[in-house]
């Protein structure tokens, strides 16, 4: 057995859903009202909830209640990325294959203390406590510098349903990004839309459908098989909203956060010669994610989650 199926095979996804009740659907397209819905505002955040007195906040919590984002220019010191961007780089050399798309492991950081050293950069990490209000923790990192292309999307549904806005996500920039690498993007205020919902979107697909896996990882495929109607359903209230899109053009230690339920989406790179140098990484709120009880602590702290996976 290779390297790239047991390590694949070590994949796990986020526990399925409760078994979901399939009514039958009305003929025509899927709308994004299908899909989503409100949640409860006493179980999201309370920078989220209505009625609060914006007065009380910061500016970056002004921005993050307005728009869904924090924007903060020169925020990371390049004595804390070019040790991790000095790392990466040498997957030219270790495996030149990886090299553009970065570690296929989702969870590098633990086993790069570099990756960790940025991700968990204390500063950072007060300021996702200070928008979402709670300490946060980091499961995820994408390394790759070139665009992901996932089309427009909410990380929020991807989630179990009890995480429920307690999520943050980070965009490094460790470089100059160029406009034609694919930067970026998103819908501001987005985040005040209605929830697209995972059991929702698995109640428009088939049994055979929702319940497939990808036979080497064993992991479900529906959020990319679902695209082919969630995508289209959300172009669609995009359009109804008379939606605005913003892309990220950043320098070198410029960092965007946005808000779980934030429509966002890699743009396709209008040159694929040209390389998008980032770092993306996902956390959730400590108390939000009873399905992630193995941590560990930074020497400043910071938690991780462990999933103990190979580096690859």
């Amino acid at each position: 057995m290779s390297l790239a199926t047991r390590v694949l095979r070590r994949l796990r996804p986020v526990p399925a859903p409760a078994p979901v009740v399939r009514a039958v659907r009305p003929p025509g397209p899927i709308t994004f009202a299908d899909i989503s819905e409100l949640p409860n505002p006493a179980l999201i955040p309370k920078i989220d909830r209505p009625g609060m007195d914006e007065r009380k906040l910061s500016p970056e919590q002004r921005d993050w209640r307005r728009d869904g984002v924090t924007i903060l220019p020169r925020f990371i010191p390049d004595s804390v990325l070019d040790p991790y961007i000095a790392r990466r780089e040498k997957l030219r050399t270790e495996a030149p294959a990886h090299f553009r798309g970065g570690w296929y492991t989702p969870t590098p950081y633990e086993h790069v203390p570099e990756l960790r050293d940025v991700a968990l950069y204390p500063p950072l990490m007060r300021m996702m406590q200070h928008l979402v209000g709670e300490e946060m923790l980091l499961h995820l990192s994408l390394t790759g510098w070139v665009s992901t292309e996932r089309n427009w999307h909410q990380d929020d549904y991807l989630n179990p349903s009890f995480v429920n806005s307690w999520y943050a996500a980070v965009w490094i920039a460790l470089d100059h990004i160029d406009p034609d690498a694919g930067p970026f993007e998103y819908v501001p205020g987005s985040h005040r839309w209605p929830l697209l919902r995972q059991h929702k979107v698995l109640a428009c697909m088939s049994e055979a459908a929702a319940e497939e896996r990808d036979p080497v990882s064993g992991a479900h495929v529906w959020p990319k098989t679902s695209e082919v109607f969630v995508v289209p359903a959300i172009a669609a209230e995009m359009a109804a909203r008379g939606a605005e899109v913003r892309q990220f053009l950043a320098e070198k230690g410029d960092v965007l956060i946005w808000h779980g339920r934030l429509m966002h989406r890699g743009s396709p790179p209008r040159s694929h010669d040209v390389l998008r140098r980032a770092l993306i990484a996902h956390y959730s709120g400590v108390k939000h994610r009873p399905d992630m009880r193995r941590r560990a602590r930074d020497a400043n702290g910071m938690q991780y989650y462990l999933a103990n996976l190979p580096l690859w």
